[in-house]
């Protein structure tokens, strides 16, 4: 059978659809065919592979003018581009694949680093713990940025803090998505861990400034101050979560102390 039978009840909402092809309650599409691999394919194709789907417009308008997306979504607009939880969603999944291709290549370019044993203990860990908790991590890391980011435009009104955690959820996953694609080929190309390590970081940072400086429309010198107390600030919690996690590392015996 190639078709199931006829319902005139929303599957989603149970609203009465009549002989609408579409639910004018929820806008789900009134299904009359059983599931095929031919229209199953139909779907995936139209869903992800259509140029004109939200997903590929959302990542080339967060280059050419991200403040078209993100402040578009902060002021409502929501059906042009995919919600800033929906690309979270698609960063996660992509870097989850990342981590899980290179793992073993990333223990070749840490071995090849020839640092101290216990630099090398440390930083295997550290890879362990990021590869196995990048989900959580990056959930973590975006309302991070998010309130340095409220702090260096503290005498700016134009977004709140939540509105800042949009802008991130959107910023980070876009460039997250982008440095991982990049990053995955040439870390095989590349013998050095120190460049697939800091570039994307580095594109990241320039990223970051690049989308703040469209949002807030900043000169070319407001853009370099708050990059450096944005970056200043980061730097510090970056130290103070270092040395944190260092000493719960040495208390739990994760790596040895100097003798």
């Amino acid at each position: 059978m190639s078709e199931i039978p006829s319902t005139f009840v929303c599957k989603n909402c149970t609203q009465s659809i009549g002989h609408y092809n579409f639910c004018p309650n929820c806008g789900a599409k009134k299904i009359t065919k059983r599931i095929t691999f031919k229209n199953l394919l139909a779907e995936f194709t139209n869903r992800f592979l259509n140029l004109d789907n939200s997903v590929f417009r959302t990542a080339f308008h967060l280059f050419s003018k991200p403040e078209e997306v993100i402040d578009g979504y902060i002021h409502g607009l929501r059906k042009r581009y995919i919600d800033a939880f929906g690309y979270f969603a698609i960063s996660v999944t992509v870097t989850g694949i990342y981590w899980f291709l290179i793992k073993d290549r990333y223990k070749e370019l840490l071995v090849a680093t020839s640092l101290p044993e216990e630099q090398l203990k440390a930083r295997q860990v550290g890879f362990d713990i990021t590869s196995q908790y990048q989900t959580l991590i990056s959930f973590l890391f975006i309302p991070l940025i998010a309130i340095i980011s409220r702090i260096v435009f503290y005498n700016y009104k134009k977004y709140n803090l939540t509105e800042h955690f949009v802008i991130y959820l959107y910023a980070y996953s876009h460039i997250v998505v982008f440095t991982t694609l990049l990053t995955l080929p040439i870390s095989f190309l590349i013998d050095d861990l120190w460049i697939v390590s800091f570039a994307p970081a580095i594109i990241y940072i320039i990223y970051n400034g690049y989308v703040l400086k469209r949002l807030y429309e900043l000169t070319v010198l407001q853009l370099i101050l708050k990059s450096l107390l944005f970056l200043t600030i980061g730097f510090v919690l970056f130290c103070v979560f270092s040395i944190i996690t260092a000493l719960v590392m040495i208390l739990t015996n994760t790596i040895p102390t100097s003798p």
